[in-house]
């Protein structure tokens, strides 16, 4: 069987997809109540990101698994991607909150608008829906490879990143 992440590292992943998920299906369902979570979850994804990515550069992955080189390049590409998209979307998010005409708070009590500009506000505004359609386009093809390792090729790819023993 392949080498298991490190328990940390399981944790921060884990953690990181149920944000996601949570934030994709927030976003797709927003309303004025349902905002100030959705901008409270948007921080708390950044943060553990940060943290993720602290991590990731600071302590050693297992060893890839085998597998013929255009998989390598699919699987780096959706990894990479997924990485840079997940991170950016908070950021995108807080330039539409921070610059926001209103007055958004986060969790309905921390306010989270610095100063109105506009131009600030119109890059998050432009870029956070078809980043977060990117995010979901690269979740679906990440829980199929990892199916695939799992089911198909039985290499224990998707048992690495489960919980359990090493």
């Amino acid at each position: 069987m392949a080498e298991k992440f490190s328990g940390t590292s399981r944790t921060l992943h884990w953690t990181v997809s149920v944000l996601v998920l949570m934030m994709l299906y927030g976003g797709a369902t927003l309303s004025r109540e349902t905002a100030t979570w959705h901008f409270g979850f948007g921080i708390i994804t950044l943060v553990v990101m940060v943290l993720w990515l602290g991590h990731r550069m600071t302590h050693p992955r297992p060893a890839p698994l085998p597998m013929p080189r255009w998989q390598q390049i699919a699987s780096k590409s959706v990894h990479h991607l997924l990485t840079l998209a997940v991170t950016l979307q908070p950021i995108l998010g807080l330039l539409m909150v921070m610059f926001s005409k209103r007055d958004p708070v986060a969790f309905g009590v921390i306010p989270l608008k610095i100063v109105q500009n506009d131009t600030l506000y119109a890059i998050g505004h432009e870029l956070h829906g078809p980043n977060a359609l990117l995010i979901a386009i690269l979740v679906v093809l990440h829980i199929g490879g990892a199916l695939y390792h799992q089911f198909i090729l039985k290499d224990g790819g998707l048992t690495r990143m489960l919980p359990g023993k090493r």
